[in-house]
Protein backbone atom coordinates (compact mmCIF):
# COMPACT_ATOMS: atom_id res chain seq x y z
CA UNK A 1 0.00 0.00 0.00
CA UNK A 2 1.08 3.71 -1.02
CA UNK A 3 0.44 5.72 2.33
CA UNK A 4 0.35 9.01 -0.38
CA UNK A 5 -1.73 7.56 -3.09
CA UNK A 6 -0.19 9.37 -5.66
CA UNK A 7 -2.52 8.18 -8.47
CA UNK A 8 -5.51 9.04 -6.69
CA UNK A 9 -4.57 12.52 -6.14
CA UNK A 10 -3.99 12.82 -9.55
CA UNK A 11 -7.77 11.35 -10.48
CA UNK A 12 -8.67 14.03 -7.52
CA UNK A 13 -6.56 17.01 -9.73
CA UNK A 14 -8.14 15.75 -12.60
CA UNK A 15 -11.79 15.45 -11.49
CA UNK A 16 -11.47 19.49 -9.86
CA UNK A 17 -10.07 20.73 -12.97
CA UNK A 18 -13.30 19.32 -14.97
CA UNK A 19 -15.21 20.62 -12.39
CA UNK A 20 -15.91 17.16 -11.32
CA UNK A 21 -14.58 17.49 -7.54
CA UNK A 22 -14.44 20.51 -5.36
CA UNK A 23 -10.74 21.28 -4.82
CA UNK A 24 -11.12 20.87 -0.65
CA UNK A 25 -12.64 17.83 -0.90
CA UNK A 26 -10.92 14.76 0.23
CA UNK A 27 -9.56 12.57 -1.75
CA UNK A 28 -12.23 10.18 -3.18
CA UNK A 29 -12.84 6.64 -1.90
CA UNK A 30 -12.97 3.63 -3.72
CA UNK A 31 -16.27 3.71 -5.29
CA UNK A 32 -16.21 7.17 -5.94
CA UNK A 33 -12.43 6.72 -8.15
CA UNK A 34 -14.14 3.88 -10.32
CA UNK A 35 -16.82 6.33 -10.88
CA UNK A 36 -14.40 8.76 -12.17
CA UNK A 37 -12.58 6.13 -14.07
CA UNK A 38 -15.78 4.86 -15.20
CA UNK A 39 -16.67 8.20 -16.55
CA UNK A 40 -13.74 9.08 -18.46
CA UNK A 41 -14.68 9.70 -22.36
CA UNK A 42 -14.17 6.20 -24.28
CA UNK A 43 -11.14 7.03 -26.21
CA UNK A 44 -7.89 5.25 -27.03
CA UNK A 45 -4.75 7.05 -24.80
CA UNK A 46 -1.20 7.76 -26.24
CA UNK A 47 0.03 4.77 -24.10
CA UNK A 48 -1.22 2.34 -21.17
CA UNK A 49 0.34 3.67 -18.55
CA UNK A 50 -2.02 5.12 -15.81
CA UNK A 51 -0.43 8.49 -15.41
CA UNK A 52 -1.50 8.91 -19.17
CA UNK A 53 -5.19 8.24 -18.84
CA UNK A 54 -5.04 10.65 -16.11
CA UNK A 55 -3.35 13.33 -17.93
CA UNK A 56 -5.27 12.62 -21.01
CA UNK A 57 -8.66 11.85 -19.37
CA UNK A 58 -9.71 9.17 -21.22
CA UNK A 59 -9.40 5.50 -21.82
CA UNK A 60 -10.64 2.47 -23.58
CA UNK A 61 -11.46 -1.11 -21.80
CA UNK A 62 -7.80 -2.01 -21.51
CA UNK A 63 -6.62 1.58 -20.51
CA UNK A 64 -9.36 2.82 -17.67
CA UNK A 65 -8.47 -1.24 -16.14
CA UNK A 66 -5.14 -0.70 -15.87
CA UNK A 67 -5.96 3.08 -14.21
CA UNK A 68 -7.97 0.92 -11.98
CA UNK A 69 -6.02 -2.11 -11.23
CA UNK A 70 -3.09 0.84 -10.34
CA UNK A 71 -5.42 2.62 -7.92
CA UNK A 72 -6.31 -0.45 -6.06
CA UNK A 73 -2.84 -1.59 -5.57
CA UNK A 74 -2.17 1.86 -4.35
CA UNK A 75 -4.69 0.78 -1.66
CA UNK A 76 -3.73 -2.40 -0.95
CA UNK A 77 -5.90 -4.58 -2.47
CA UNK A 78 -5.33 -6.80 -5.61
CA UNK A 79 -6.75 -7.68 -8.68
CA UNK A 80 -6.72 -9.66 -11.93
CA UNK A 81 -6.74 -8.31 -14.93
CA UNK A 82 -8.47 -10.25 -17.43
CA UNK A 83 -8.71 -10.29 -21.21
CA UNK A 84 -11.82 -12.18 -23.64
CA UNK A 85 -12.37 -12.31 -27.24
CA UNK A 86 -15.64 -11.15 -28.20
CA UNK A 87 -17.70 -9.77 -31.34
CA UNK A 88 -19.16 -6.79 -31.50
CA UNK A 89 -22.47 -6.55 -33.67
CA UNK A 90 -23.73 -2.93 -34.11
CA UNK A 91 -27.87 -3.21 -34.47
CA UNK A 92 -29.28 -0.98 -37.17
CA UNK A 93 -29.79 2.11 -35.20
CA UNK A 94 -25.97 2.57 -34.76
CA UNK A 95 -23.88 5.32 -36.63
CA UNK A 96 -23.88 4.88 -39.75
CA UNK A 97 -20.09 5.03 -39.91
CA UNK A 98 -20.14 2.61 -37.12
CA UNK A 99 -22.89 0.59 -39.53
CA UNK A 100 -20.53 0.78 -42.78
CA UNK A 101 -17.23 -0.46 -41.09
CA UNK A 102 -19.29 -3.23 -39.39
CA UNK A 103 -20.80 -4.23 -43.32
CA UNK A 104 -23.18 -6.65 -41.40
CA UNK A 105 -20.28 -9.24 -40.30
CA UNK A 106 -19.20 -9.02 -36.15
CA UNK A 107 -16.40 -6.89 -35.49
CA UNK A 108 -13.47 -9.07 -33.50
CA UNK A 109 -11.82 -8.04 -30.67
CA UNK A 110 -10.49 -8.59 -26.88
CA UNK A 111 -12.13 -7.04 -23.94
CA UNK A 112 -10.43 -5.96 -20.75
CA UNK A 113 -11.74 -5.90 -17.21
CA UNK A 114 -11.03 -6.68 -13.90
CA UNK A 115 -11.27 -9.40 -10.53
CA UNK A 116 -11.28 -7.51 -7.74
CA UNK A 117 -10.27 -9.92 -4.46
CA UNK A 118 -11.70 -7.86 -2.14
CA UNK A 119 -12.50 -9.14 1.54
CA UNK A 120 -16.10 -9.32 0.81
CA UNK A 121 -14.78 -11.64 -2.34
CA UNK A 122 -14.00 -11.65 -5.51
CA UNK A 123 -15.99 -9.55 -7.80
CA UNK A 124 -15.98 -8.71 -11.30
CA UNK A 125 -15.67 -4.99 -11.91
CA UNK A 126 -16.20 -3.07 -15.39
CA UNK A 127 -15.40 0.39 -15.98
CA UNK A 128 -16.04 0.42 -19.76
CA UNK A 129 -18.76 2.72 -20.18
CA UNK A 130 -19.58 5.96 -18.73
CA UNK A 131 -22.78 6.79 -17.05
CA UNK A 132 -23.58 8.73 -20.22
CA UNK A 133 -23.94 5.77 -22.43
CA UNK A 134 -26.41 4.06 -20.71
CA UNK A 135 -29.37 5.70 -22.52
CA UNK A 136 -28.37 4.34 -25.69
CA UNK A 137 -28.35 0.42 -24.54
CA UNK A 138 -24.63 0.23 -23.21
CA UNK A 139 -23.92 -1.56 -20.61
CA UNK A 140 -23.24 0.76 -17.44
CA UNK A 141 -22.35 -0.10 -14.01
CA UNK A 142 -24.11 2.35 -12.00
CA UNK A 143 -21.93 2.07 -8.86
CA UNK A 144 -19.33 -0.20 -7.22
CA UNK A 145 -20.72 -2.25 -4.49
CA UNK A 146 -18.36 -4.32 -2.22
CA UNK A 147 -18.16 -7.32 -2.78
CA UNK A 148 -20.83 -7.70 -5.63
CA UNK A 149 -19.61 -8.33 -8.90
CA UNK A 150 -20.77 -5.95 -11.94
CA UNK A 151 -22.26 -6.66 -15.45
CA UNK A 152 -19.24 -7.25 -17.69
CA UNK A 153 -19.30 -5.12 -21.24
CA UNK A 154 -19.45 -7.98 -23.32
CA UNK A 155 -20.05 -11.55 -23.91
CA UNK A 156 -16.67 -13.45 -23.31
CA UNK A 157 -16.01 -16.14 -25.49
CA UNK A 158 -12.44 -16.71 -24.21
CA UNK A 159 -11.15 -15.69 -21.15
CA UNK A 160 -7.09 -15.22 -19.72
CA UNK A 161 -5.74 -13.75 -16.91
CA UNK A 162 -3.20 -11.18 -18.22
CA UNK A 163 0.17 -12.19 -16.10
CA UNK A 164 1.57 -9.73 -13.64
CA UNK A 165 4.45 -7.83 -15.16
CA UNK A 166 2.95 -8.32 -18.67
CA UNK A 167 2.08 -5.48 -20.70
CA UNK A 168 -1.50 -5.91 -21.22
CA UNK A 169 -0.83 -3.89 -24.51
CA UNK A 170 1.69 -6.63 -25.87
CA UNK A 171 -0.70 -9.18 -24.28
CA UNK A 172 -3.99 -8.24 -25.75
CA UNK A 173 -1.86 -7.57 -29.05
CA UNK A 174 -0.45 -11.40 -29.36
CA UNK A 175 -3.79 -12.78 -28.64
CA UNK A 176 -5.55 -10.77 -31.60
CA UNK A 177 -2.69 -12.13 -33.71
CA UNK A 178 -3.33 -15.89 -32.75
CA UNK A 179 -6.99 -15.61 -33.18
CA UNK A 180 -7.73 -13.54 -36.31
CA UNK A 181 -6.35 -12.16 -39.07
CA UNK A 182 -5.38 -9.37 -40.50
CA UNK A 183 -8.02 -8.17 -42.17
CA UNK A 184 -10.17 -8.66 -39.07
CA UNK A 185 -7.93 -6.73 -37.04
CA UNK A 186 -7.41 -3.70 -39.30
CA UNK A 187 -11.58 -3.49 -39.29
CA UNK A 188 -11.03 -3.50 -35.73
CA UNK A 189 -8.83 -0.61 -35.56
CA UNK A 190 -11.34 1.40 -37.97
CA UNK A 191 -14.01 0.70 -35.45
CA UNK A 192 -12.90 1.20 -32.32
CA UNK A 193 -11.01 4.65 -33.77
CA UNK A 194 -14.32 5.32 -35.01
CA UNK A 195 -15.60 4.80 -31.75
CA UNK A 196 -13.54 7.19 -30.06
CA UNK A 197 -13.99 9.79 -32.31
CA UNK A 198 -17.89 9.60 -31.60
CA UNK A 199 -17.31 10.17 -27.93
CA UNK A 200 -14.49 12.71 -28.10
CA UNK A 201 -16.49 14.96 -30.90
CA UNK A 202 -18.99 15.47 -27.68
CA UNK A 203 -21.79 12.71 -28.64
CA UNK A 204 -21.31 10.44 -25.40
CA UNK A 205 -24.47 12.33 -23.98
CA UNK A 206 -26.03 9.88 -27.37
CA UNK A 207 -23.60 7.64 -27.67
CA UNK A 208 -23.32 4.54 -30.50
CA UNK A 209 -25.72 2.05 -29.38
CA UNK A 210 -24.76 -1.72 -29.73
CA UNK A 211 -26.41 -5.14 -28.51
CA UNK A 212 -24.32 -5.64 -25.49
CA UNK A 213 -21.17 -5.43 -27.12
CA UNK A 214 -18.06 -3.44 -25.79
CA UNK A 215 -16.40 -1.57 -28.11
Amino acid sequence: MNADLPLTRQLHAGAVARGLRDCTAPLPALPEAFALVRDMPYARTSDHDPVTALREWRGTCSTKHVLLKALLAERGLRSTLMACTQEITPPPGAPPELLALAAGRPVVDIHNYLVVHAPQGDMLVDATWPLTAAPAGLPVNPEWRWGESQRLACTPLESWPVPEGVSVAAFKDRLLRERFSAAELERRDAFIRAVGQLFLAGEAASPPSSSGSSY
